[in-house]
């Protein structure tokens, strides 16, 4: 009887790890993907700025 009241008590923890580390990564999401969508911003118009030059350039 002991021992399944230690097994359910670790399965509780580890669950609650789980919970806790997920809610963190999806806390975060957001954030990364404003900063992935800046990123993509960027490049794209440092692109368009390197293609406008190098047309005139050559």
């Amino acid at each position: 009887m002991d021992s399944i009241i230690l097994w359910l008590l670790a399965a509780s923890g580890v669950l609650s790890i789980f919970l806790f580390v997920a809610r963190g990564l999806l806390d975060q999401l957001p954030d990364i993907i404003t900063a992935w969508r800046k990123v993509q911003r960027i490049y794209q118009s440092a692109d368009r700025n390197g293609d406008d030059s190098r047309g005139t350039d050559v």
